[in-house]
């Protein structure tokens, strides 16, 4: 119900942006809003699958945009009077829902409080990129995927969490984060069973897990590889369509140390200030009492946002929304204030993510 709140009145202030000031003059209508972005390219797939002509790589953006998504918004499409749009609403709503209660059981089982729970589930849906989660793009469905890994992993539920795990990595390369989590706690795990680890009944399942992890991300690279007929085919587009690589952070830090040094615009100051609040964030984290591999999990996921080339430094933030656990010290360290001072806080934060969301996308012209 928090989470849904804090939604709805995201919506709420939606309209009004884009019914006054300067946002209005833009001309962008609500469901505008919710289906651009990432959603034409989910919608296309969902609709025609990935179609490509072999040999015009220069034209293969589609294979960019991992399956998981567009297979959820077909599966709804399926439905009587359910087309694409509708349904690509309703799969972001439905994951998002699921990823609130995913977020509030990984809480409840570090830490056993309820109010630090609900708020690790609120200040996620509230942080500078969450706008993302009322439109049509991939997160909201990975992260409910990521959560419930995590908390499988926690119930040492291996099957379960290896197949999440797999399913995630159909949706959002950053699955790479949770392999790497599952492979530390099914390490960690046939370390602590000791001189019982000769025995199938103990070992067979987390061993089965660490080798289911990574097949959804793993099966679709060798898809794309075989129908670009390129071995390196996902990472070819990723670099030479959508200028995305793999460079040690070295654009993101003279993009930082530019924002700081030259007349950066307003949208730039605000994108670096978010992403360093991140990074920030990502050192706090650690100082938390929660197992190893969680602490891998979030630190994987700001190094892969982090070493991503900067020509999408505006979607930086975004890609951090999948490190939940960020928000794990604000919610211990807000959990004391009363209820009457929570409910406006979040409101106001809400209400600010909210227009960061449409400033950057609507203003600035860049991407979220």
């Amino acid at each position: 119900m928090i989470y849904a709140g804090i939604r709805l009145l995201s919506l709420v202030v939606t309209v009004f942006l884009l019914r006054h000031g300067t946002i209005r003059q833009r001309g962008m209508t609500l469901t505008q809003w919710i289906t651009g972005g990432d959603g034409s390219y989910y919608r296309t797939i969902a609709a025609h699958g990935y179609q490509y002509q072999p040999g015009q790589l220069a034209h293969a953006g589609v294979f960019s945009f991992l399956p998981g998504y567009p297979a959820a918004i077909d599966s709804l499409a399926w439905l009587p009077g359910v087309s694409i749009a509708p349904a690509g609403l309703a799969v972001t709503v439905l994951a998002g829902l699921a990823a609130a209660w995913g977020l509030v059981a990984l809480g409840l089982k570090l830490t056993a409080d309820p109010r630090i729970s609900l708020l690790l589930a609120a200040l996620w849906a509230v942080a500078p990129s969450s706008v993302v989660l009322s439109r049509e793009h991939a997160e909201a469905l990975f992260c409910a995927l990521a959560a419930w890994a995590l908390v499988a992993l926690l119930y040492q539920r291996w099957l379960t969490a290896g197949a999440l795990v797999a399913l995630a990595g159909t949706v959002r390369s950053t699955a790479l984060a949770l392999v790497a989590a599952v492979a530390v706690a099914v390490l960690t795990a046939l370390i602590q069973a000791g001189p019982a680890r000769h025995r199938i009944a103990v070992w067979w399942r987390p061993v089965a897990a660490l080798l289911l992890a990574p097949l959804g991300l793993l099966g679709y690279l060798a898809y794309v590889a075989v129908a670009t007929r390129r071995l390196d085919g996902w990472f070819w587009i990723e670099k030479h369509v959508f200028h995305m690589s793999f460079d040690w952070g070295t654009s993101t830090v003279r993009v930082i140390s530019r924002t700081f040094l030259d007349a950066p615009t307003v949208a730039r100051v605000l994108v670096v200030l978010a992403f360093l609040a991140a990074l920030g964030l990502t050192a706090w984290s650690l100082t938390q009492r929660i197992p190893v591999y969680l602490h891998l999990y979030t630190v994987v996921v700001a190094l892969m946002a982090f070493t991503a080339s900067a020509n999408w430094m505006s979607s930086k933030p975004r890609f951090m929304l999948p490190a939940f656990l960020l928000a794990l010290p604000i919610a211990r360290l807000l959990a004391p204030l009363r209820t009457s001072v929570l409910i406006p806080l979040l409101a106001v934060l809400a209400a600010a993510s909210t227009w960061f969301g449409l400033y950057l996308v609507i203003i600035a012209k860049q991407a979220s």
